[in-house]
């Protein structure tokens, strides 16, 4: 009789809680709030269809299982949200869908939140929406699409893109008991396109952080698609314990799923897609109890950090934010085929010294016919356990555990199936489909430069037609679209040179620009009564997209200030590529070329592909070239640098000065340079690299010349030379070199060199 009672009293208690019929609110964005406070289980909140400004949206609502509150576009994705626009979500059971978030910003916490105030969402879903582009000004304002906070929450057939600020797209919060074995649902969401940053901070998923590696967070990520989500090495990273990540596609993305802190995560069934792109990369694994199993990796070509599989080594005694002991771990049943490395004992270094420990590496397939062994052993590997594992490689590889065998390999689906299912149903990709101007602005001297160029369509060429001819400009050219600056074919380079009553640049890149600039001399020279020109190409302050620059056949001279450069990126901006080729720089007080403004030693930096080929330095007081990574953060692979075949000629003979200085290149690549009258009060090349960065230098002549400064010694790789150089016409600035004047004869050791 007593449960009897028990299971009445419950019965009406469900009655009273549940309307006899769902009551159906039609609002504008801005009711829904208030429509919540009288909504009750079951009910339906629609929202008007419209585009909404500016709206701080706070939403607490409470349903019950079975019978949540749902909140919904009238049709989905017919309600777009932008400008300064944010969502808190707070309270039970609450079911949101259909908004798209669009092209706008947060203007404080991050952009969609399940908690409002100090009250935490519960039992809430988001699905079927969408934030696409909603960045600040500046990409270095950091903050976030979504955070998770409270417990049993799921984000499901989102799709979230466009991002370009510092910050994690989506970070699932631990930082209270409220949200600690959380048992959050991300599934089936589809993570756009986001590009390389060039810094730590820039992951798509995060749960938890290192002050919580030890607490379980219990979140499940399934059924996802991670595509192309370049920003920074983890696109994944898991700090803390027994989370789940399964059933995911990781389609030409440069990083990895990474098991930065915590233990007992299990990593299975996803699928890895690299088509062999530059930092595609797989599993890293660092700490213990965790099970890697049934995972397919195809076509992954990173190293190192960015690995198809990665077993890091460990700290002695590690804080719990450094590199623990990875032991007690499962890698079995997973597939490599064509990955260019699986590596045991990542990382180690004079700091990490503790090789894996007790670790099972079984019943695994790797196919590769490009590589003699199955994976790179960085360190010892006694504490593995190698047993029932299948290789085809480019030999029959001997090795207890491992047996040569031709596997039947998996079928892969296809791209589209891939994506089938994931993100909001009703989205369509934004493709940028530029229709290039095929147009020719043909600018003669005394005319308005600048106008021409900010009017100028994308892909359109603006020509300086008078040879020689000057063209004197009172502002910047700003370059807002794609878009070339050429001098007209045949005869002297048409002069550039800034007389405004302000300093200003004389070429700025600004969002959505990218430039080819062929063939223009820059004068930077002071004319009376008027103000300096800042650089000859620089960026603007405030940039949130990578851009592109390539310089052809131009010359900077008479730049007379310390800190006024001729190709200088600003701070919080990248580029993706930079080429300058066939160029001069003469008569300057400030530097070159100046990829230097992150100096935080956070592992940010400018550019990430960097080529110098062909360019002659004459006369230089600050650096020729200088390119800046500081820190000792292996977030990124970048910069890459190539500089080749280079002249310098009377170039920063000040004491500790360098011509090149080149802190942080994670690649560099110095070839066929000249060296002459140059860095005699210091170095000719200053390098501060690591062991683990590859750098090369090899074929360069150093003449009256400071020598190399670097860090490992160990990084010419080719012939040096000490040979008095034999110029063209040094007179005309020609600093190109007469046939025959670098005999292969006349080296000079590597130890003079860099001893001077």
């Amino acid at each position: 009789m007593k449960y009897l009672k028990q299971i009445l009293l419950a019965a009406v208690a469900v009655f009273l809680i549940l309307p006899a019929s769902a009551r159906e609110y039609r609002v504008a964005l801005d009711g829904v709030a208030a429509a919540l406070k009288t909504a009750r289980p079951g009910d339906r909140i629609v929202v008007e269809e419209g585009t909404y400004h500016d709206m701080e949206l706070k939403w607490r609502g409470a349903g019950v299982e079975g019978n949540p509150v749902r909140i919904e576009a009238a049709t989905p994705g017919g309600v777009v949200i932008g400008g300064a626009s944010t969502l808190r979500i707070a309270g039970e059971w609450l079911e949101i869908s259909g908004f798209d978030f669009r092209d706008g910003h947060a203007p404080s916490g991050s952009v969609i939140e399940f908690r409002c105030g100090k009250e935490v969402a519960n039992d809430c879903r988001l699905t079927e929406c969408v934030v696409d582009g909603y960045n600040p000004a500046r990409r270095d304002m950091a903050y976030s699409y979504i955070l998770l906070y409270g417990r049993r929450n799921r984000v499901d057939h989102c799709t979230l893109t466009g991002k370009l600020n510092l910050g994690v797209t989506l970070i699932v919060m631990l930082n209270e008991p409220r949200s600690q074995q959380n048992h959050h649902r991300i599934d089936h969401n589809w993570f756009g396109p986001r590009p390389v940053y060039g810094s730590n901070g820039a992951e798509t998923i995060r749960v938890g952080t290192s002050q919580q590696a030890y607490s379980s967070s219990n979140t499940l990520i399934e059924e996802n698609l991670f595509d192309r989500c370049n920003g920074e090495v983890e696109v994944v990273s898991i700090k803390s314990s027994d989370n789940v990540i399964r059933r995911n596609v990781f389609f030409e993305s440069e990083g990895v799923l990474a098991l930065r802190h915590g233990d007992r995560n299990t990593v299975e069934e996803n699928l890895f897609v690299g088509h062999g792109k530059r930092n595609t990369g797989g599993i890293r694994i660092v700490n213990a109890g965790h099970k890697v199993r049934r995972n397919t990796l195809v076509g992954i070509a990173g190293g190192r950090f960015f690995s198809a599989l990665a077993l890091m080594n460990a700290v002695p005694n590690s804080l719990p934010n450094r590199y623990c002991l990875v032991e007690d771990v499962e890698v079995t049943d997973n597939t490599f085929i064509d990955c260019s490395n699986i590596e045991f004992g990542t990382g180690r270094d004079l700091e990490r010294t503790l090789a894996p420990e007790r670790v099972l590496f079984a019943r695994n397939t790797i196919v590769n016919p490009a590589l003699d062994a199955p994976f790179i052993a960085v360190d010892r590997t006694d504490g593995f356990t190698f047993r029932d594992n299948r290789v085809k490689l480019a030999k029959k590889y001997v090795a207890e555990g491992f047996e040569n065998v031709t596997p039947q390999l998996p079928v892969l689906p296809a791209e589209a199936a891939m994506r089938a299912g994931k993100g909001a149903a009703w989205y369509k990709p934004r493709t940028e489909v530029r229709n290039l101007a095929e147009r020719v602005y043909t600018v003669h001297a005394g005319e308005d430069l600048p106008a021409v160029v900010e009017q100028a369509e994308a892909g359109a060429v603006v020509e300086l037609a008078d040879a020689g001819g000057d063209y004197a400009i009172v502002r910047a050219m700003v370059v807002k679209v794609p878009l070339t600056i050429r001098a007209a074919k045949g005869g002297a380079r048409p002069v550039v040179r800034f007389n405004g009553q302000k300093g200003d640049n004389m070429v700025t890149i600004a969002d959505g620009g990218e430039l080819h600039i062929e063939g223009i001399a820059f004068s930077g020279a002071l004319e009376a009564g008027k103000a300096l020109a800042k650089a000859g190409i620089s960026t603007a302050v405030d940039m949130i997209r990578p851009y592109n620059l390539w310089v052809d056949g131009c010359e900077f001279f008479d730049f007379g200030e310390g800190g006024f450069f001729a190709v200088k990126g600003t701070q919080a901006t990248f580029a993706g590529r930079i080429e300058i080729r066939n160029s001069l720089f003469r008569d300057l007080s400030g530097d070159a070329i100046n990829y230097a403004a992150e100096r935080e030693d956070k592992g940010r930096y400018n550019a990430d592909d960097m080529v110098i080929e062909n360019c002659s330095f004459y006369r230089i007081l600050g650096l020729p070239i200088n390119i800046y990574r500081g820190g000792s953060d292996e977030s990124t692979a970048g910069p890459y640098v190539e500089i080749r075949n280079c002249n310098f000629e009377d170039c920063c003979n000040k004491e500790r000065g360098s011509v090149m200085r080149l802190v942080g290149p994670q690649v560099l690549d110095i070839t066929g340079c000249n060296f002459s009258n140059s860095g005699r009060g210091g170095r000719s090349i200053r390098l501060d690299e690591a062991t683990w960065e590859k750098v090369s230098i090899a074929d360069c002549n150093f003449w009256n010349a400071g020598g190399i400064l670097s860090m490992t010694g160990n990084v010419v790789k080719g012939k040096l030379y000490e040979i008095e150089p034999d110029y063209v016409n040094a007179a005309e600035y020609d600093f190109a070199q007469r046939a025959g004047s670098r005999p292969a004869q006349l080296g000079i050791g590597v130890k003079k060199v860099m001893e001077r």
